[in-house]
């Protein structure tokens, strides 16, 4: 078993006063509906990060040598959903008063609900980027959050604007609320962006978007060939530079306030899903740091 003090790229986590990033986990499965093991996912990103070299090509940086990150190891995560939610909340609330960017490790896609909330009750012009292979639009039961994330999101009060991207699983009843105008939900269906000639569909999201932004990634948006260990793998989804070029020209538009990163299921036996995610995670670190959109320390 890896060391439970192993902390975001192999090392020492930052005092979170000092820190510009604070990476939370959210190990959770309870609701996932077709493959379970999502509550792994913290701690094998955590230990996968390890391998990443950290001087970053396309902006020049080497984040370990300039900020803080601060890492809780998911070992301290409460082991019981009911405790969980609240626990995870508070780190958020945590990172956000010390002017940190939460980044929250599921975990299946509820988290991501834990996240917004948190994030809406602060910043209430808040907007939401989702990046999936579903719309999560369904209706369900209280006890079914799985799929059916972003429909409970745009059920809170005040609800922020929701821009998908990479849809291409849905139900008819998720189809007609994206297609309802008094719906505040934006799709970008995996479809047409496969047969866009050019990259103009990204400044298209970016143009739906306004700042503060949370960034949720469930990593069904990604093809399965880059992160096949996932819930439920679509094929034919976004490729690896596709969204990296969406992400950081969001970054350099847009302040991200919030990222969660989900549905990641391990195995024992590949670590290439693992390290996909934590690479991604760092680009985005990168990108933020690069945009010089982050609020300033206290």
């Amino acid at each position: 078993m890896a060391d439970a003090e192993a902390h975001f790229l192999g090392y020492e986590s930052a005092d979170l006063a000092e820190a510009y990033f604070s990476l939370i986990p959210a190990p959770h499965d309870a609701t996932a509906s077709y493959t379970r093991g999502q509550a792994r996912a913290p701690r094998k990103i955590m230990d996968a990060s390890s391998l990443i070299q950290d001087y970053d090509e396309e902006t020049g940086l080497s984040l370990v040598d300039m900020v803080g990150i601060h890492t809780i190891a998911p070992e301290l995560a409460p082991a019981e959903p009911f405790q969980l939610e609240p626990w995870v909340k508070e780190q958020i609330a945590n990172a956000l008063d010390a002017t940190a960017v939460p980044i929250i490790l599921g975990g299946d896609g509820t988290v991501s609900l834990w996240g917004i909330e948190t994030l809406l009750a602060r910043s209430p012009e808040l907007t939401v980027l989702h990046i999936d292979a579903n719309a999560d639009l369904d209706d369900a039961d209280d006890d079914e959050t799985h799929h059916t994330v972003m429909r409970r999101v745009l059920e809170l009060k005040n609800a922020p604007a929701v821009v998908q991207v990479g849809v291409r699983s849905l139900s008819r009843d998720g189809f007609e609320r994206i297609m309802d105008s008094t719906v505040p939900v934006e799709t970008f269906f995996m479809a047409d962006i496969d047969r866009s000639s050019d990259e103009g569909w990204q400044d298209s999201v970016v143009d739906e978007l306004r700042s503060p932004v949370y960034l949720s990634i469930d990593l069904t948006g990604l093809d399965p060939s880059i992160v096949p260990c996932v819930s439920a793998a679509e094929p034919g989804g976004l490729g690896w530079w596709q969204l990296l070029r969406l992400l950081k020209k969001v970054a350099s538009r847009r302040r991200i306030a919030a990222i969660d990163v989900t549905e990641l299921c391990p195995t024992d036996q590949s670590i290439q899903s693992d390290f996909a995610a934590a690479r991604l995670i760092y680009k985005v670190m990168n990108y933020i740091q690069a945009s010089g959109k982050m609020l300033a320390k206290p």
